[in-house]
């Protein structure tokens, strides 16, 4: 609105206000001609939601004042304005100059002039005569009844009868060509919001990449269906999503979920509906309430997903995990639909895990976990401030000296009630909803804390290795944040090691190895927590500028499995590569005198787990392990 012209932005004002209006002449920014803006609003269920608005230039009258049929041929027309300057002259004009105004040319004698601008300014008509080189010529002045203009009509024939008629017919040409001017806006006006109101319902409706309907929709179809019956909400995700698109790229991972969607579709009952959140989740409304009907249809909806045609050719084996939380008829809606999609979350996590589909349906046992997680939520940002997260530390023993070389930090939740919470309550509650990157620096500083307290009692120190989540890993200001940590406790960084999960890698090497390098110019030490939980791969390792690999307990079970052998031969060798990286290896788990000479024979260099110690508080560390005892 700003870059208007102020007579363009007068006009919209008034038809914002609903009045259709026609601007006073302006300059045009682009064409440097005189035009004018004409503006209607547009109206949608009796209100006014937006304004049409056009300029043209004032030939558009051209036609009708220029025609040789004027006033019957018998006369011509000015347009002129309310201060008596021409808009537009006659080509057919007897005054052969071309005066600036009404009163600068021949048409009014002194005497008159101020009579003419008396009536101009009540908007009256006016008739009079001018004489020209002899002759006298009879004229009109007739409001146009649009911004003060005026129609100066100068009659050149002998009749008056005639110059009437003729002049009628003229005022009706030109509001018959306003008239048509604001038909066609308020007729396109009309178009523009049906698409409009078409695009903002797909916007607001639907997802762009299947054509399903989105979760708001959804939720909203959701609250009106179970205000007329029971239902149940199902939440379908796509086992292993993310490295579907990895694998096959992204437009196969989309066709991929529009064949989902078409095959909903045809499972779809009357009165029920899905949608498509967002990634791979879909939500469901089925009409029955009962497990031993939802569970046969969940089957064959799965087995249609897992062997349609079109998704086999990707020869990628899917699995698919299915939540599922019912309400009976007759409760509340509104609430009872907050509370289904809550609750499904909890049953769709449940489900999730294995490497076949899964049908997982709500329970008591769920609901707990559900108000579990609320009262972690609600007392998390105060727990963080009184200090009840508490630093536990496990040892790891180096398997060349025997002696101790560093420990693990590993938090444990101590309400001030003395109830525990244990990590896998809290942890993947704190990855969801971002907690985490204010937990994982609170750690860090406890670390730091821990090692200038053994610093202050001349105690050798020993690195203390830290969990960093990916949220945390990736903020814009995390090596200033870490390097200004150990700072204000004046550690060396050597001492710190921050361990990261080996999916970091699988998203972007090269934006992970350059904050590693960062990391490691502060001198920070880094170490791939969890190796062989996943989707571990040589590639990954050899990309990596870690300097500690941490061997997941998976590998100790499989050397205790029939195929220990080979297992053997695999860690063996993985660990003779890291070393020749100059990578350091820890193997997690180790829970007996086998596991240890297990580890010892393959060349790993430190040892942790249950066989030295669980994780204890640092008050009994120190005791145990920094004051002079050994492992």
């Amino acid at each position: 609105m700003s870059e208007l012209a102020p007579e363009a932005q007068s006009a919209v004002h008034l038809a914002i206000e609903g009045t259709s209006s026609v601007s006073r002449l302006f300059k045009s920014t682009i064409s440097q001609q005189q035009v004018f803006a004409y503006s209607i609003p547009v109206y949608a269920e009796g209100r006014v939601i937006g304004v049409l608005s056009a300029t043209d230039y004032m030939e558009i009258f051209s036609d009708i004042l220029s025609g040789n049929t004027v006033l019957g041929g018998g006369g011509y027309i000015h347009l002129i304005s309310s201060d008596a300057s021409f808009l537009l002259r006659s080509p057919h004009t007897v005054v052969q100059t071309n005066p600036a105004t009404i009163y600068d040319g021949p048409y009014l004698s002194n005497s008159s002039v101020q009579e003419v601008q008396q009536a101009m300014a009540g908007q009256e008509r006016v008739f009079s005569s001018f004489t020209y080189e002899g002759r006298s010529y009879p004229f009109l002045l007739e409001p146009v009844g649009l911004n003060d203009w005026y129609l100066f009509c100068v009659n050149t024939g002998d009749g008056l009868a005639s110059y009437s008629t003729s002049f009628t017919l003229t005022i009706g040409g030109m509001f018959t060509v306003l008239l048509l001017l604001v038909l066609f806006l308020m007729f396109r006006g009309y178009r523009l919001l049906q698409e409009y109101n078409r695009g903002l319902r797909r916007l607001a409706y639907f997802d762009s990449s299947t054509g399903a309907e989105n979760a708001a929709r959804f939720q909203q179809r959701l609250v009106e269906a179970l205000g007329t019956g029971g239902g149940s909400v199902v939440a379908l995700s796509l086992r292993q999503f993310p490295f579907i698109v990895e694998i096959f790229g992204k437009e196969r991972a989309q066709r991929l979920l529009r064949h989902i969607k078409e095959i909903l579709d045809r499972h779809m009952q009357k009165e029920e509906f899905f949608c498509r959140d967002s990634g791979d989740l879909f939500y469901l409304f089925l009409r029955d309430t009962e497990p031993e009907v939802i569970r046969p249809r969940l089957h064959a909806l799965l087995q249609d997903l897992e062997h349609n045609a079109e998704i086999s050719k990707l020869d990628y084996q899917l699995a698919f995990y299915c939540g599922v939380v019912s309400a009976p008829a007759g409760t509340q809606a509104a609430s009872t639909a907050d509370h289904l999609l809550t609750s499904v979350s909890f049953a769709l996590d449940r489900a999730k895990g294995g490497y076949a589909s899964t049908i997982w349906f709500f329970d008591t046992e769920l609901h707990k976990k559900e108000e579990l997680a609320n009262s972690i939520e609600s007392h998390m940002h105060q727990a963080l401030l009184d200090q009840e997260f508490k630093m536990f530390l496990q040892p790891k023993k180096d398997l060349h000296t025997g002696k101790l070389g560093g420990a693990e930090a590993l938090v444990r939740w101590s309400t001030a009630s003395g109830r525990t919470i244990y990590p896998g309550q809290f942890i993947p509650l704190f990855e969801r909803n971002g907690f985490c990157v204010k937990l994982d620096l609170y750690m860090v500083e406890q670390a730091c804390r821990q090692i200038r307290s053994w610093m202050d009692r001349g105690i050798q120190p020993i690195p203390l290795s830290v969990n960093q989540s990916k949220l945390l890993f990736f903020e814009p200001n995390y090596v200033q944040t870490l390097t200004e940590l150990v700072h204000a406790y004046n550690v060396p960084p050597h001492y710190i090691t921050l361990e990261i999960l080996e999916g970091l890698a699988l998203e972007n090497v090269e934006a992970l190895n350059e904050k590693i390098t960062q990391l490691q110019a502060e001198g920070f030490r880094i170490s791939l927590d969890d190796f062989g939980s996943g989707f571990s791969s040589l590639n990954t390792l050899g990309k990596l500028k870690i300097d500690e690999l941490k061997v997941d307990r998976a590998f100790l079970l499989e050397m205790s499995s029939q195929e220990q052998a080979r297992v053997r031969l695999i860690l063996k060798e993985i660990v003779q590569i890291a070393r020749q990286l100059s990578i350091s290896t820890v193997a997690e788990g180790v829970e007996t005198e086998e596991d240890e000479q297990l580890i010892r024979e393959i060349g790993c260099d430190f040892g942790q787990g249950y066989l030295y110690s669980h994780p204890v508080s640092t008050e009994d560390f120190d005791r145990t392990f920094m004051e002079g005892a050994s492992l």
